[in-house]
């Protein structure tokens, strides 16, 4: 038998196709990818609601200027009525849970928040009367379409907590 040697030129010819070859292949990937691109669905992008509209938990209320300023101060006057109920101690411990959620470091949940400061029954009683109040004063500044639309929301949002896995 005779075998047959390929002289050095043929190895290194053959060598520098085969880099060539290699080298091109993310060129080819790409271009595959950028021409398929435009048939990918496209996931990330969440839309912003137009001007005037309320998004908030996946609700968009259409409100006006005046709207989104008296449920702005019903909030604001029920969190300084909550925190007038909060003993020093609470107060610094629900403060320090809030940074640590803005810090975007992995804490409690908001319910675990609440539940951790130990209310008493009192508190409870009180912070339930004052969220009952701001929740019916939110309510009567809204239209009639609004509040369907927002009941619907928290309709779903009951549906979603009773489904199990979810």
């Amino acid at each position: 038998m005779h075998q047959f040697v390929q002289p050095d030129h043929f190895k290194t010819h053959n060598r520098t196709m085969n880099v060539k070859r290699f080298l091109l292949l993310p060129g080819a990937l790409a271009i595959a990818l950028a021409s398929a691109a435009p048939m990918l669905p496209v996931v990330a992008q969440v839309p912003t609601p137009p001007a005037g509209q309320y998004q908030k938990r996946g609700v968009n209320l259409n409100l006006t200027d005046d709207q989104k300023a008296q449920l702005k101060q019903i909030r604001e006057s029920s969190r300084s009525q909550i925190d007038a109920i909060l003993t020093p101690e609470q107060k610094t411990q629900l403060e320090a849970a809030k940074q640590q959620r803005q810090a975007g470091q992995r804490g409690q949940k908001p319910r675990g928040m609440w539940a951790a400061l130990n209310l008493t029954a009192d508190q409870k009683a009180q912070m339930k009367a004052i969220r009952q109040d701001a929740k019916q004063k939110m309510d009567a500044v809204l239209t009639a379409e609004q509040r369907q639309q927002l009941e619907q929301a928290r309709q779903q949002k009951r549906q979603n907590r009773q489904q199990p896995g979810q």
